[in-house]
């Protein structure tokens, strides 16, 4: 299963969706306050049209790298354009696995992702051994799970509306 940029998944995803859901360029704040990014945009699942990663580009606080958060890691304050992910710190999104547009994110990479994140999450268990011949993504809901409302029915918006796309309806 690719992971795509949602511009590339949904062309017109502005024109589907709340003009407030469009989360670009929101900051990402970590524990403290402290700002350790901003949101460049969001990879969604190719299959299944389920939003997985919010791309952050650290820039100048964190040696100008892109980093993958999870999508449920992150609580969205819309009228702050802000993305607050509790637990964050600075250190480890310096110890995130860099992302960029060449890499192919395959199953042994996103575990890097989440292996950095799992002590932050209480629900996590931390002793669990990744197997990727059995590993499913619903066996970390805390990472993946939509909680927003707002996000959570853009989302489903964006699949119906492909959906009909795809079958000529539109």
């Amino acid at each position: 299963m690719a992971l795509i940029k949602l511009d590339e998944y949904y062309p017109n995803y502005r024109e589907q969706a709340p003009h407030d859901y469009d989360i670009t360029n929101f900051d990402v704040i970590a524990k403290g306050d402290e700002k350790v990014g901003s949101v460049e945009t969001i990879l969604v699942d190719e299959d299944s049209g389920n939003f997985r990663y919010l791309v952050v580009d650290t820039g100048f606080w964190i040696l100008g790298k892109k980093v993958l958060l999870p999508i449920a890691l992150g609580r969205i304050v819309y009228m702050e354009r802000q993305v607050y992910v509790q637990g964050l710190t600075k250190e480890e999104v310096e110890n995130m696995p860099e992302y960029n547009e060449n890499l192919t994110i395959d199953p042994d990479y996103e575990e890097r992702v989440r292996s950095v994140l799992r002590p932050m999450v209480d629900k996590a268990i931390a002793n669990e051994v990744y197997n990727p011949d059995t590993y499913d993504l619903s066996q970390e809901p805390y990472f993946y799970e939509i909680e927003d409302q707002t996000l959570k029915s853009t989302q489903e918006k964006l699949i119906a509306t492909k959906k009909r796309r795809d079958k000529g309806f539109e």
